[in-house]
């Protein structure tokens, strides 16, 4: 019997060997596979780490200045007390930031804007209020590394913040007697709707999910503090608003009162201080009442160094009342200087009160807002020129006076302030009165040119000068009133170009200009117009022109209120002693120093006249009476030394008995008739009587 082998064929130990090969490489390249997978999820996972701790480091670095601002300004234990105007202006500003934050403002520049900030006398609990929001959106910020996820985060946290604000729960009256409170429970379920219909946005976001309670609980605490501080502010309008409104009425003491009451609310205020200074100025108090008024400002102008323009014009108006002129001189001179510089300053105050823009709804609260703005902008009354202007006249000093009003549309004109020219001549021409109108008393024989422009919404611009002047460096101020405003509101905007020069006797084009006004959240256009007109800024005067539509109606409105229902004369205005040299000497020979030239035609004749040039101060205004009718000028131009009038064919004179005419004189002072009556050797008698009542 043959002995059995035990080793394997070659041919299976090959396969066998084959195999094993196979396997091992298999093996080798699954753990080179993992070995890549480990490494790549590695690098991936630390480079994703790497760019967190790179954006952590950048969203301390971004949001560290704006934070330190913040404590930089937060109180010591031996500061007291805060201003509730600066407090509110601080969060108004953070608001408008967010409501422009998904339109042109970015995150950074944003941050830069807080950054900057001045938290003077700002409510503790604000300043608070605004580093925890801004920790908590540092901590968001830290997470998105992407900058579509930055973009995202920073629009949905703005309007995050709007959409807190709105939850506040109102009660009462918002003129002061409201209070204000949050439903957290509400504002989290409202929150939570805007959360899902913004889910795209918040889906790119990283990190939102685990910080949505701390931002959300961030957003409504200061959503309390926010209006919290805002009723304080909204009761402490209310006095300052009485104040205002008594001011504006002329009721000093009430403006006292009022004032007084807003100071013990809030001591550190402004505004309430300087309306109490102009109270105790203007009434003319007793010497006791005078001798708070010097303490009362300068206390204000230590407190606030960079808001101290119109303490000092107070102080000037003060000093001059006193009678210590060089004093006064050299204090308004000083508030002169300062308005330019603290201009910014001042301005930047105006922020609340866009919140409270019905105010110009109403014929009151217009009052309270030009009051306000004049206040802080040196316009009209506050107008450290125009003051100098006053005592340049009160001095007899015409062309002193006239220098200094100048100036100041000068000043007017370089900051582009359009919005206060109507405060600067409602001054001049109510306090400055007839020496104002002494500078150019042919104001009358400028007219505004409107036109619709051929293309587009806009105006065609121009103004006719009938007057013997050349005017030059001419800029034109157009006023509009649209529909909706009061009728004693108007907005103003100025035409494209300033023209060298507006000719006498002839009409210059200021170009087109296109109407779109935002009015309370209306676009407003050329068909939304009410009425026109506009303010001549130029070297050798500043004047209101007019279309002659509205000079018409203005006539007529003050013929009508010359007159009581029963056909009895109203007391006019007194002229002053210059216009009364110039009613005395003018109208009373009037009738002697006009003349009257018939031009004969075929059918009716055209009928001129010839008046004194004086006369022109008196702004008058001209109609011819025939019978029942009375007829504009077709010309009305001031030449060498007398005002040429001219009306068309009125009626025909080549008949057996030519009728007697009438030539209407109306001034504000009252009226006058000249009644011409054809003579029987050809020329024409005048006679003077009181004007025509209608």
């Amino acid at each position: 019997m043959s002995d059995s082998n035990p080793e394997a064929s070659p041919a299976t130990t090959s396969s066998r060997d084959l195999r094993s090969g196979l396997l091992w490489g298999c093996a080798a390249l699954l753990a080179l596979g993992l070995g890549v997978l480990a490494v790549t999820w590695f690098t991936l996972h630390s480079r994703e780490q790497r760019a967190l701790e790179a954006q952590e480091v950048k969203a301390q670095e971004e949001f560290a200045p704006a934070l330190e601002r913040i404590e930089e300004f937060k109180p010591t234990s031996t500061q007291q007390g805060y201003d509730i105007d600066r407090t509110v202006r601080v969060m108004h500003g953070l608001e408008l930031a967010m409501e422009t934050s998904s339109e042109s403002s970015s995150l950074q520049a944003t941050l830069q804007q807080l950054a900057s900030e001045d938290y003077r006398e700002v409510a503790p609990e604000v300043l608070e209020a605004r580093s925890q929001l801004l920790r908590v959106l540092q901590k968001l910020y830290a997470h998105q590394v992407r900058d579509e996820e930055q973009e995202a985060m920073w629009e949905v946290s703005a309007e995050l913040l709007l959409g807190a604000l709105s939850t506040v729960d109102v009660s009462g009256d918002l003129t002061g007697g409201a209070s204000f409170a949050i439903d957290r429970a509400q504002a989290r379920n409202l929150l939570s709707q805007f959360e899902q219909r913004q889910s795209e946005k918040r889906a790119l976001i990283e990190g939102g999910a685990a910080l949505d309670n701390e931002l959300v609980d961030a957003l409504l605490d200061y959503a309390e503090v926010y209006y919290r501080y805002m009723e304080e502010w909204d009761r402490l309008c209310v006095l300052r608003d009485r104040a205002y409104l008594a001011a504006a009425h002329g009721d000093w003491p009430q403006a006292i009162e009022a004032a007084d009451e807003a100071i013990v609310q809030a001591p550190n205020e402004t505004e309430a201080h300087l309306i109490k200074a102009l109270a105790l100025i203007e009434s003319g108090a007793a010497p006791e009442g005078g001798d708070r008024v010097a303490p009362l400002l300068q206390g204000y102008i230590d407190k606030h160094p960079d808001r101290s323009a119109p303490a000092l014009l107070l102080l000037g108006v003060h000093q001059a009342r006193q009678g210590e002129a060089e004093q006064a001189l050299l204090t308004l001179e000083q508030a002169a200087t300062y308005y330019p510089v603290q201009a910014d300053q001042l301005s930047d105050m105006l922020n609340p009160y866009r919140a409270r823009s019905f105010l110009r709804k109403t014929r009151e609260g217009n009052r309270i807002v030009e009051l306000y703005k004049s206040t802080m902008l040196g316009a009209g009354y506050f107008s450290p020129d125009l003051e100098l202007a006053r005592m340049a006249f009160d001095a007899g000093d015409f062309e002193g006076g006239r220098t200094r009003v100048m100036d100041h549309f000068a000043r007017r004109r370089s900051q582009k302030q359009w919005d206060f020219i109507l405060s600067d001549l409602e001054f001049c021409q109510l306090l400055l009165g007839d020496d104002y109108r002494r500078i150019f008393p042919e104001d009358a024989w400028l007219d505004l040119v409107v036109k619709p422009a051929l293309v587009g919404s806009g105006l065609k611009l121009g103004v006719r000068n009938r007057s013997p002047h050349t005017l030059h460096n001419a800029t034109l101020v157009l006023a509009l009133r649209f529909t909706d405003m009061h009728p004693d509101d108007y907005e103003t905007m100025t035409a494209d170009r300033t023209e060298p020069a507006v000719p006498a006797h002839a009409t210059t084009s200021f170009g087109e200009l296109d109407i779109h006004v935002d009015l309370h959240g209306e676009t407003k256009g050329v068909s939304d117009i009410v009425a026109h007109r506009a303010v001549l800024v130029t070297d050798e005067a500043v004047i209101w022109i007019d279309t002659d539509a509205f000079k018409i109606a203005e006539a007529e409105e003050f013929r009508a209120r010359s007159f009581r229902k029963d056909g009895t004369a109203q007391t006019t205005d007194k002229p002053s002693t210059v216009l009364s040299r110039v009613l005395r000497d003018t109208l009373g020979n009037l009738a002697r120093d006009t003349s009257v030239d018939i031009q004969k035609s075929l059918l009716k004749d055209d009928v001129g006249f010839e008046l004194p040039r004086e006369l022109a101060i008196l702004r008058p205004t001209f109609r011819l009476r025939v019978g029942d009718a009375a007829v504009a000028p077709a010309e009305n131009v001031i030449r060498d030394d007398h005002i040429h009038l001219r009306f068309d064919g009125p009626v025909d004179f080549d008949v057996p008995e030519p009728p007697a005419i009438v030539l209407e004189v109306g001034t504000r002072f009252g009226s006058i008739d000249l009644a011409f009556a054809p003579q029987d050797d050809g020329t024409w008698s005048v006679a003077a009587s009181p004007g025509h009542q209608p």
